[in-house]
């Protein structure tokens, strides 16, 4: 996707925003049946952004140059043509890794800088100079950012995009907190959803409008998430097929959706493999694509259920919580276990999990699957 430039410049607390807010929100339609819901969790048309009037006006808990802050950030969204949901994504991001704006400073050379903490390495979103200016941070969030410069430790070659917040398939319908972490790649994936209540305050307060009932009523619900499978029938089905082949020798692109090959079996293909038990045979090939594909069927770890992919990352070039960063996937079983198809140990083991690793990326559940199994 190109970026758009020029989105916004740096506004002096107190000062004047002179573009006027227009509030027409749209409805959120929550569809259901199996087609509905396809194009439910598709990307399309959100609640209407707020845009900034007036001066900057007091905030209980919250200063001059925070507000500045969260100004520039949703009139960078709104600039781009993004939601309101994109403004509440963005505040919640900052307030997380900044403090909305007040702790910007790299860790070190090259380090996380900015109201986003962005790295700045090269081959990453910039210099330092550019990920400190608000405007810029913002829109790379929001954009991502295409890759101009290589050096160690890039994101990837020069050519490569660095994905935004539009670049997360069905992010409008994801919870906010997991739309964040997707993009960031936190070693705290969860700590993003505490600052909801008050990037809601905020918006409120700059745009000078009362945003309750302008968007769906509970932005962490999410519309493509289901919450009914659990393991019992053919989710059960599906993990004891991976008992199974406990076993079985890891094999680097072996294997299919139809079981090992004559070498043995890696890890999207054994998950593939498990859940044709329930019928389901949509799985794509490769990891990274399952992920991709699974977008818009986000699971925060606390309501992990029985049959839940847990992707992670392990040195690949993208790295954590990035396109083309994820390198395994597992499945759990319930007990704090996960089934994989293990290249560490050379074989399909049940693990303990490990949510906690700095590999961990996020969970998936698969939509839907036919009664009849195959």
């Amino acid at each position: 996707m190109s970026e758009k430039k020029g989105s916004g410049a740096a506004i002096a607390a107190g000062a004047v925003l002179a573009v006027p807010f227009a509030i027409v929100p749209a409805a959120v339609m929550l569809l259901s049946g199996s087609e509905e819901e396809e194009e439910a969790c598709a990307p399309g048309e959100a609640t209407q952004a707020f845009t900034v009037s007036g001066e900057l006006p007091q905030v209980d808990g919250y200063n001059a140059q925070q507000l500045e802050t969260a100004a520039i950030i949703m009139q960078v969204a709104a600039d781009n043509d993004l939601p309101y949901e994109a403004q509440v994504i963005g505040l919640m991001t900052a307030m997380q890794e900044s403090t909305l704006g007040i702790n910007t400073q790299p860790t070190g050379d090259g380090g996380d800088a900015g109201p986003f903490q962005q790295r700045t390495l090269p081959g990453w979103y910039g210099t330092e100079e550019q990920v400190q200016d608000v405007a810029y941070a913002a829109e790379k969030f929001f954009l991502g950012h295409d890759i101009t410069e290589t050096g160690p430790g890039a994101a990837g070659p020069e050519g490569y995009h660095i994905p935004g917040l539009v670049d997360v398939f069905g992010w409008q319908h994801m919870a906010p907190t997991v739309a964040a972490q997707t993009v960031q790649g936190s070693a705290h994936p969860d700590a993003y959803a505490k600052h909801q209540p008050d990037a809601e305050r905020i918006i409120a307060a700059l745009a000078g409008v009362d945003v309750v009932g302008a968007a769906p009523a509970d932005l962490s619900a999410s519309a493509c998430t289901p919450s009914t499978t659990v393991a019992n029938g053919d989710v059960q089905a599906v993990i004891d097929r991976g008992k199974s082949i406990i076993g079985t020798p890891y094999d680097f692109g072996g294997g299919s959706m139809d079981g090992p090959g004559p070498g043995g079996i890696d890890c999207s293909a054994f998950v593939a493999y498990c859940w044709t038990a329930a019928g389901y045979r949509d799985l794509p090939r490769i990891t990274q694509d399952q992920y991709d594909f699974l977008a818009a069927y986000p699971v925060a770890v606390a309501d992990i259920q029985p049959g839940d992919l847990i992707y992670e990352a392990w040195g690949r070039t993208g790295g954590v919580g990035s396109s083309n960063g994820i390198s395994h996937v597992t499945m759990y079983i319930g007990n704090d276990q996960v089934i994989e198809a293990s290249r560490t140990a050379m074989e399909v083991r049940i693990s303990p999990s490990r949510f906690n690793a700095s590999a961990f990326v996020g969970i998936r559940r698969i939509p839907a699957a036919p009664t009849d199994a195959e």
